[in-house]
């Protein structure tokens, strides 16, 4: 019977966690520990965890999948299970430690034990002093997380709008064809204030703003 994995995917690294010889609460120690090294290393307390089916997943739910995807604000993760990432690290449970290995590139680099108690002391650190200040740094807007690429079927189902007029419009133009620039003072944009003549200043350029129907944010 194959051992059951719990992968943790990134675009440049898998951190894969056998279940054989652990307890679920000693897999989520393990996973705990995965997240807090994320966490060090990117500086940021805010971190994404779903599923195949983009699904978000508390930590307590991510032993129950084979693939878990991890996400940084803005850090790409193109979900790619297939290809062979940059850095895998293995986490193998033995009788109350944990066999740690780390793989660069295929070829193995590292090998450490680490017990539970150690795993649970660093934890409790790294929470009161390191991650104490991460929660304190102004939070990311949801935005910031890059969304992975969604199946071709959900594309294919999305319609395309044109989009009218523009600064794309404008470069598509033949150069003899486009509007020449003018200066204008600050009085002259003070005065296309009304609804339907809009002048706005962006970057030291000047932008007739035409709002059509209602607005959409």
């Amino acid at each position: 019977m194959e051992e059951k994995i719990t992968s943790i995917v990134t675009d440049d690294r898998i951190d894969e966690i056998f279940h054989l010889n652990a307890t679920k609460e000693e897999l989520i120690i393990i996973l705990n520990y995965i997240i807090m090294d994320y966490k060090k290393f990117s500086m940021t307390d805010k971190i994404l965890l779903q599923s195949q089916k983009l699904q978000k997943l508390a930590i307590e739910e991510c032993v129950e999948n084979r693939h878990v995807f991890l996400f940084l604000p803005g850090v790409k993760n193109s979900m790619d299970i297939k290809s062979q990432k940059e850095v895998r690290y293995t986490y193998e449970p033995k009788e109350g430690k944990i066999l740690k290995e780390k793989y660069r590139n295929g070829r193995k680099t590292e090998s450490t034990e680490v017990t539970y108690e150690q795993i649970n002391k660093m934890l409790g650190s790294f929470n009161q002093g390191t991650g104490a200040f991460l929660q304190s740094k102004p939070n990311f807007a949801e935005s910031r997380f890059i969304a992975p690429l969604l199946p071709q079927e959900e594309v294919s189902k999305r319609e395309k709008v044109q989009v009218k007029g523009g600064q794309l419009q404008y470069v598509q133009q033949p150069r003899k064809n486009r509007p020449a620039f003018k200066n204008y003072t600050a009085e002259e944009v003070s005065k296309h204030n009304k609804p339907g003549d809009v002048w706005t200043v962006l970057n030291g350029k000047v932008y007739d703003t035409i709002i059509q129907g209602e607005s959409k944010s």
